[in-house]
C-alpha cells in the first residue's frame, strides 16, 4: 500500500512539475496539464490547489474564482487554505480594488460568506476579529450587528485604543438598524458623541466626511425607537439654528428629558464647534449700545451678540442655558457630559458665558500673566463694574502689547438700543484702540465734570472712531457754544481730524456768536494771550486762527491710530488722576 501511495504522489507531482515548466512558454499547454491532473484526481487538494495558483498568476479572476470555490466546497481543506482566505480578507478590508477582491466579486454568496467566516473564527487579535466582523456584516448585514456592537463596546480596550471607537461609530453603528435595549443605544450615542466631538477637534485626521451628519444619524437611530421628534434627530447642515432651539425649547417640560438631554448635547457641541472655527483671533468684550440709536431688528431676547461668530456663540450659550434651566436636565447633563473625553467649553468657553451672563468676576481668565487677551479682558469687565481706575490701569497695560496687525474700524462696536451688546472683538491695533477709546470717552463724561480738558481729551478719542461718537460730539460743541470759550492746549499737537476742524472752524466763524477758542500754540497768542473770538478780534488774530487750522488739516493724512497711542500715552498721568 505504501508503496501505490508513493507511485500516485509521484504521479502528482510530475503532471504538476510539468505544468509549472510548460506555463513559462506556452499557457495552453500548461492548462492541459492542468486539466489532466485535475481529472486524473479529482479531489486531490495539491493538486486543485496549484490550479488556483496557476490561474492567479495568470490574471484569471472567473477562472481562479471557480478554482477556489471548488477548494471551499470541501470542509477539510479549510485549515490550508487559511493563509489565502486571509490574503481575501485582507484585500477586501483595504477597499482597495486588486485581483483578490475582484475574484471575491465573482465567488457565489455562499461561499463568499464561508470565507468571511472563517476567517472571523481563525483570527486570535481581538481588534482584527472585530474588523473582520465588520466587514462580513457589511456584506451580509441580515445577520445582525447586535453581537459586535456588544463586543466592541464592552472591549477592555475600547477605553484606551480609539481605534475601538472608531470600529464601532464609524463601521459598525452605520450597520445597525435597531437594538431591543434603549439603554445600550444610549451608550452608544454617548459613545458616538465622544468619538465624534474628538475627533472633529483632532486637526490631525481628516479622513471622515461630515462627521456631524454621521453623528445626527447614530442620534436618528435611538430617536427612531424612542419615538423622539424627527426634526430634531435629522439636523441638516442648512438648519436654522433658532428654529431649532425653540423646538428643543418646548421640550423643557416634558418628564422624560431624554430627547432635550441628547439633542441639546450634540445641538451645544455643533453650535460651539462652529463658534471656535469661526471665531479665530477675536475675544468677546462687553460692548456699548446707544439708546438714541434706533435698536436692531435682529436682536433676540434682553442680550445681542454682534461680530464674526455672534450666531453659533448665543446658539450655544443658550442651549447650555437651557441644560442647566432646572435640577433634573443639569443633573443629567453633567452626568453626560462626564463621560465625554474632550470637553472643548473648558477652554474659553466657560469665561465667555460668564460674560455673557453679566458675572464679571467670573470672566476675567485665571491667567497671571499679562497678555493682551487677559488685559483686554480686564479692561471689559473693570469697565462695567464701573472700576474705572483699574479699567484705564489696564488700557495702559495693554499698550506695549497691541499686535501688529492694524485692521480695520469695528462698525458694530456700538449698536442703537438700551440692551446689553456682547461683540466679538478683532484682535488687531484698531479694532483694540477703537474699543479702549469709546470706553475712555465715557469714563470722561462720567468722570471729567465737564471741564474743557475732558472735553479736549474726549475730541482727541473720538477721531478714531468717527463718526460712531458724532452725538457726543454735538453735545461737546453745544456746550461750548453756551459757555462761549474753549480752552485746549493740546489741540494743535493732538487734533487733525478733517470733519472735526471743519466744526470748530465753523464754531469760530459763525454770525452772532461770541465764541473765544483757546487753542493755539502759545508763539501765535497775540497780545498778552488774548483768546481768538468773533467780534472784536484783530486782523492778525483771524489771519493766525486761519493758519493753524491750515496747518491742522495739512496733518489730516496723518496716521490716527498712531497719533491716539502717543496721545493716551503722553497722558496717562492725566487719566489716571482724574478719577
Amino acid at each position: 500500500m505504501p508503496a501505490v501511495d508513493k507511485t500516485l504522489e509521484d504521479d502528482e507531482n510530475y503532471i504538476i512539475s510539468r505544468a509549472k515548466e510548460a506555463q513559462k512558454s506556452n499557457i495552453y499547454s500548461a492548462k492541459a496539464w492542468m486539466l489532466t491532473a485535475k481529472t486524473l484526481f479529482p479531489a486531490n487538494f495539491k493538486i486543485q490547489f496549484e490550479a488556483y495558483l496557476m490561474e492567479k498568476q495568470s490574471g484569471n479572476v472567473q477562472e481562479a474564482a471557480e478554482c477556489f470555490s471548488s477548494l471551499m466546497m470541501s470542509p477539510q481543506n479549510l485549515p490550508d487554505l487559511l493563509t489565502e482566505i486571509s490574503a481575501i480578507a485582507h484585500a477586501l478590508k483595504s477597499n482597495e480594488p486588486c485581483f483578490l477582491s475582484q475574484m471575491f466579486d465573482n465567488i457565489s454568496p455562499d461561499i463568499q460568506l464561508t470565507i468571511l467566516k472563517t476567517s472571523v473564527e481563525n483570527s486570535d487579535d481581538t481588534m482584527e476579529h472585530c474588523r473582520l466582523l465588520v466587514l462580513l456584516l457589511k456584506k451580509f448585514p441580515q445577520l445582525g450587528v447586535d453581537s459586535l456592537v456588544k463586543t466592541l463596546i464592552n472591549a477592555e480596550e475600547f477605553f484606551y485604543d480609539n481605534r475601538y471607537a472608531r470600529l464601532l461609530v464609524v463601521e459598525t453603528l452605520p450597520l445597525l438598524n435597531s437594538l431591543e435595549s434603549p439603554r445600550l443605544l444610549q451608550r452608544l450615542v454617548v459613545k458616538a458623541i465622544d468619538f465624534y466631538n474628538s475627533y472633529i477637534y483632532d486637526e490631525s485626521e481628516h479622513d471622515i466626511t461630515d462627521p456631524w451628519q454621521r453623528l445626527y444619524g447614530v442620534l436618528e437611530l435611538l430617536g427612531r425607537q424612542l419615538g423622539w421628534d424627527s426634526y430634531l434627530v435629522n439636523y441638516s447642515n442648512s438648519l436654522n439654528k433658532e428654529s431649532y432651539f425653540q423646538k428643543l425649547l418646548s421640550l423643557r417640560n416634558f418628564d422624560d428629558c431624554r430627547q432635550l438631554l441628547y439633542c441639546g448635547v450634540v445641538f451645544f457641541l455643533r453650535s460651539l464647534y462652529e463658534h471656535k472655527s469661526l471665531k479665530g483671533n477675536h475675544i468677546l468684550v462687553e460692548a456699548l449700545s446707544d439708546p438714541d440709536a434706533p435698536p436692531s431688528k435682529r436682536r433676540k431676547g434682553d442680550i445681542e451678540v454682534t461680530g464674526v461668530s455672534a450666531h453659533q456663540f448665543q446658539a450655544a450659550a443658550n442651549c447650555w442655558e437651557l441644560l442647566h434651566r432646572n435640577e433634573v436636565i443639569s443633573r443629567e447633563f453633567i452626568k453626560l457630559t462626564s463621560q465625554l473625553q474632550v470637553k472643548p467649553w473648558v477652554e474659553g468657553f466657560s469665561e465667555e458665558l460668564a460674560l455673557f451672563r453679566g458675572r464679571y468676576e467670573e470672566a476675567c481668565p485665571s491667567s497671571t500673566s499679562s497678555n493682551i487677551n487677559v488685559l483686554i479682558a480686564n479692561v471689559s469687565a473693570y469697565f462695567f463694574q464701573q472700576n474705572y481706575s483699574a479699567c484705564i490701569e489696564n488700557i495702559l497695560a495693554a499698550l506695549p502689547l497691541l499686535p501688529s496687525i492694524e485692521g480695520s474700524l469695528e462698525s458694530d462696536l456700538i449698536i442703537g438700543g438700551k440692551h446689553r451688546h456682547l461683540h466679538f472683538l478683532p484682535l488687531t491695533k484698531f479694532a483694540i484702540m477703537h474699543y479702549f477709546c469709546t470706553l475712555l470717552i465715557r469714563i470722561l463724561m462720567k468722570t471729567g465734570n465737564n471741564t474743557d480738558m475732558a472735553y479736549g481729551h474726549i475730541l482727541v478719542l473720538m477721531q478714531l472712531g468717527w463718526p460712531q461718537e458724532e452725538a457726543i460730539f454735538i453735545h461737546i460743541m453745544d456746550t461750548i457754544r453756551k459757555k462761549g470759550v474753549f480752552h485746549y492746549h493740546l489741540f494743535p499737537t493732538y487734533i487733525i481730524h478733517i470733519d472735526l476742524l471743519e466744526e470748530l472752524s465753523f464754531i469760530w466763524n459763525e454770525q452772532g456768536k461770541n465764541v473765544a477758542l483757546d487753542i493755539l500754540p502759545n508763539s501765535q497768542q497775540h497780545l498778552g494771550q488774548r483768546r481768538i473770538g468773533t467780534r472784536g478780534a484783530d486782523k492778525g488774530v483771524k489771519e493766525d486762527f486761519k493758519q493753524a487750522m491750515k496747518a491742522q488739516v495739512a496733518r489730516s493724512n496723518e496716521s490716527l491710530l498712531n497719533l491716539i497711542i502717543q496721545f493716551i500715552t503722553a497722558e496717562r498721568s492725566y487719566f489716571l488722576q482724574a478719577l
